[in-house]
C-alpha cells in the first residue's frame, strides 16, 4: 500500500499505460481521478477495485482548460489535497515533413505538451500548500532515438523531458518532485498502426526479438511502466527529481 490515502490524477486513463497506472495506483491504496475524453473510462473505473483505493471517472478533453480546472478543483475539494499528477494522455500520427500539416502539429502539441503544462500549473499549488507532491510525465524513447514520420510526437515527447527538468528545479523548494518515464515498445493500442499490431509483424519478430534489437526480446506490457510510476509517486522516491527513467527492455542501449 505504497500510495495509501494519496489523491492522484491520471490523464489518458481509458487504455494502455494510463489504465494500467490507474489500476496499480488503486491497488496501492490511492484515490484516483481517472481522466479521459472517452466514455470507456467509466466502465474501466467500475472494473477496478482495491483494498482502500478507488478510481473515479472524469470524462473531458484535457485541452479544454476550463474543464481541466474544474476537475482539479473538484478533486482537491473532495480530498482536501492533491498528491500526485500523472501526465499520460497522448496522441500521434504518421506523416513526414512533406505531407503533414500545421494543424496536426498543433493538435499533437496541445495534447502531448501544452496540456501537461496546464495540468502542472493547476495541481502544483495544491501540492505546494502541503509541501509534498509528485508529478510523473510519460515521455517516450522517441524523444531519445526517433524514427521518421513522427516529428510532432517526438518533439513533444522531447519537450516533456526538458520541461520536467525545469519543473524539478522550480518545485524542489516546495517539496514537489517531478520526473518522467520514457517507455519503449509497449504493447498498447498505440502499437496498432493502420490496423496492424506492429509487435506481431515479421519485421518486429525478426529484428527486435530474434536479433534482440530489444535485448529482452519482447515488447513491454503496460503494467511494467505502471510499476515505475508507482515508485515515482511514492515515498520510496525521495531523492530523485528532474530525471527520465527509460523503460524499454534495453532498446536504446543497442542504438
Amino acid at each position: 500500500m505504497r500510495l495509501n490515502d494519496r489523491a492522484a490524477l491520471v490523464t489518458g486513463a481509458a487504455q494502455g499505460i494510463g489504465a494500467a497506472i490507474v489500476a496499480e495506483f488503486v491497488r496501492e491504496g490511492a484515490c484516483v481521478a481517472a481522466i479521459d475524453r472517452k466514455n470507456d473510462i467509466e466502465q474501466i473505473c467500475r472494473n477496478i477495485s482495491g483494498n482502500s483505493g478507488k478510481a473515479i471517472p472524469y470524462v473531458f478533453d484535457i485541452t479544454d482548460h476550463e474543464a481541466y480546472a474544474r476537475c482539479v478543483e473538484e478533486v482537491a475539494k473532495q480530498h482536501g489535497k492533491i498528491d500526485v499528477l500523472v501526465n499520460n494522455a497522448a496522441i500521434s500520427f504518421y506523416g513526414d515533413i512533406f505531407e503533414d500539416s500545421v494543424e496536426q502539429w498543433r493538435e499533437t502539441h496541445q495534447v502531448n505538451l501544452e496540456a501537461i503544462y496546464w495540468g502542472c500549473k493547476l495541481a502544483a499549488p495544491y501540492m505546494a500548500k502541503r509541501h509534498w507532491g509528485r508529478i510523473v510525465s510519460i515521455s517516450s524513447t522517441q524523444a531519445i532515438a526517433t524514427e521518421g514520420r513522427v516529428g510532432a510526437y517526438a518533439a513533444a515527447k522531447g519537450g516533456i523531458i526538458s520541461f520536467t527538468k525545469s519543473l524539478a528545479v522550480e518545485l524542489a523548494p516546495h517539496g514537489i518532485l517531478a520526473n518522467a518515464i520514457a517507455p519503449g515498445c509497449i504493447h498498447t493500442p498505440m502499437s496498432i498502426i493502420d490496423g496492424v499490431d506492429e509487435t506481431q509483424t515479421e519485421l518486429f519478430k525478426e529484428w527486435y526479438v530474434k536479433r534482440r534489437k530489444i535485448p529482452l526480446a519482447r515488447p513491454g506490457e503496460p503494467w511494467e511502466v505502471a510499476r515505475v510510476a508507482v515508485f515515482l509517486a511514492s515515498e520510496d522516491c525521495s531523492y530523485i527529481t528532474g530525471q527520465t527513467i527509460v523503460v524499454d527492455g534495453g532498446l536504446t542501449s543497442t542504438f
